[in-house]
């Protein structure tokens, strides 16, 4: 985890709106007014400033390899509902991922953050590891059948190949994974089979916390080839740097948001959307309709719970948590 220090905020912008149309309201000269006008716009254009403001993330870890714990307050919905449903997967989260995490955070064939998994995690599944989306998105990385598929292809490279032996070896239901060519299973199908035994966490690697979670990292560490390099398995580097930091290499921030979005929606249609967007594709995803909607939102709670696990204090505020149930 990184050290940081955080000092106070409070909502600047909305206090300086206020005030000054208060003031704009008791003016009883017209260049009253209309100074007070010009002020709001000025006040406008900074607040927009500030609003886009971000602290820079990073997918690879350059710290100490520690997953944090925030208080349950700090992951919502977007209807502010909570993330988390039962504290029993907190704690089994805590007790058998976490450490997989750390462990893999420091090896240097991965070297992925922990908290940014964890941050994944918890906006993909809430940490359920029998979680089942409309899509088909198993567990609690919420991998498809289709991306499972694109993770063997990627590590037939030479440049993965240490993955291959260990990412083929996983159990997987062949209900589940069908030929890429074949319609997929539905999702309807997959809780079925869930709900009669057909398939449990020992015949999908998918429904296991600890080998999904491998799997997670290995496709996050491809992800970040794909918009790194021009070689397959990447293919995005150089249309990255043009498109995003006119030729320069993107940064680490800039990373970040396209291995989310990536995982979120998949590559293809992040590589469309930065395509269609250019530099400020973050800011205008919403342009791109539901699924755009869908990215934003996506993207800024990652960020958002990345920031809140790196910061959490790992003993005393899970005490807290633990004895107000």
């Amino acid at each position: 985890m990184r050290s940081r220090v955080r000092t106070p905020t409070v909502d600047v912008s909305h206090f300086a709106r206020t005030t000054l149309i208060r003031f704009m309201l008791r003016s009883t000269t017209r260049a009253g007014r209309a100074f007070t006008s010009s002020l709001l716009t000025i006040g406008a254009v900074a607040a927009s400033a500030c609003a886009s403001h971000r602290e820079p993330l990073s997918v690879t870890l350059y710290g100490e390899a520690h997953v944090g714990r925030a208080p349950v307050s700090a992951f919502t919905n977007a209807n502010g509902s909570p993330r988390f449903t039962r504290a029993s997967d907190r704690d089994a989260f805590y007790t058998r991922i976490v450490p997989i995490l750390e462990r893999d955070a420091v090896n240097p064939r991965i070297q992925v953050d922990p908290n940014f998994v964890a941050a994944l995690f918890i906006k993909e599944s809430g940490l359920d590891s029998l979680a089942v989306s409309p899509v088909a998105a198993l567990g609690i990385a919420q991998l498809t059948p289709r991306a499972d598929a694109d993770l063997r292809a990627m590590t037939t490279s030479p440049s993965f190949a240490w993955m291959a032996t260990e990412v083929n070896g996983w159990p997987r239901d062949p209900a589940i994974h069908v030929d890429t060519t074949a319609p997929q299973i539905s999702a309807d199908s997959v809780r079925a089979r869930l709900a009669r035994g057909a398939v449990t966490s020992r015949t999908e690697y998918l429904f296991d916390p600890a080998l999904s979670t491998r799997a997670a990292e290995y496709w996050i560490r491809l992800l970040q080839t794909k918009w790194t390099t021009d070689s397959w398995p990447g293919g995005y580097g150089s249309f990255a740097n043009q498109k995003l930091a006119a030729g320069r290499p993107i940064t680490s921030d800039q990373l970040f948001d396209l291995v989310a979005v990536s995982y979120n929606q998949g590559y293809v249609w992040t590589h469309d959307a930065v395509d269609r967007l250019g530099v400020d594709w973050v800011r205008r995803l919403p342009e791109l309709g539901p699924a755009g909607v869908e990215a934003s939102d996506y993207l800024a709670r990652v960020r958002a719970y990345t920031v809140a696990l790196q910061r959490g204090d790992y003993q005393q505020q899970y005490r807290t948590q633990r004895r107000r149930g």
